[in-house]
């Protein structure tokens, strides 16, 4: 499987907060250990910052986001981000518990400073977070950390729970 995602980027600035910008944390909390309401996270995805989100993003869009993007967030932020379409979200900096939280559900969050002016709303980007490359259709890249490769495994079979899942039974097995 190619590790390279190609998308068009919705762009978002510095500090935006991921339960009070992002999502609307009231509107969607549902306890722990319930499921997620997909339907209400594509509702009040992004509502506050771009109204028009919900209607226009399609599914491989990229999030790219300026310095300490989506903080104050559980997991309902990028499980939003995710139930909307977003393939990868690639931001200047953020808290490292965001990155966890996207990943755990199949969400890669690459940091990459620079990003912020060398992608603007709208433009269609490569990103693989395998190699840490961004790449714009004009051929100019951006370089970044990769994630490891237990991250891109967990990132390609959809989340933590699911590569856990392949595993034990690949165990159980044998193969």
């Amino acid at each position: 499987m190619g590790t390279a995602v190609t998308g068009r980027v919705w762009k978002f600035g510095d500090h935006v907060c991921g339960d009070d910008g992002i999502i609307e944390y009231e509107l969607v909390r549902g306890g722990f250990g319930k499921p997620f309401d997909e339907d209400a996270l594509r509702d009040v995805c992004f509502r506050k910052l771009r109204p028009e989100f919900k209607a226009e993003v399609r599914p491989g869009d990229i999030v790219v986001g300026g310095i300490n993007f989506a903080h104050h967030n559980h997991v309902e932020v990028p499980a939003a981000m995710k139930a909307s379409g977003i393939s990868v979200v690639v931001v200047e900096s953020c808290e490292t518990g965001f990155i966890r939280r996207a990943l755990n559900l199949g969400l890669p969050v690459l940091l990459c400073p620079g990003i912020a002016g060398f992608a603007e709303d709208g433009d269609r980007l490569s990103v693989d977070p395998a190699t840490g490359t961004v790449e714009k259709e004009d051929g100019a890249v951006l370089t970044c950390r990769p994630m490891s490769p237990r991250m891109v495994a967990i990132w390609q079979a959809g989340g933590v729970v699911p590569l856990l899942a392949e595993e034990f039974a690949a165990a159980r097995t044998g193969g």
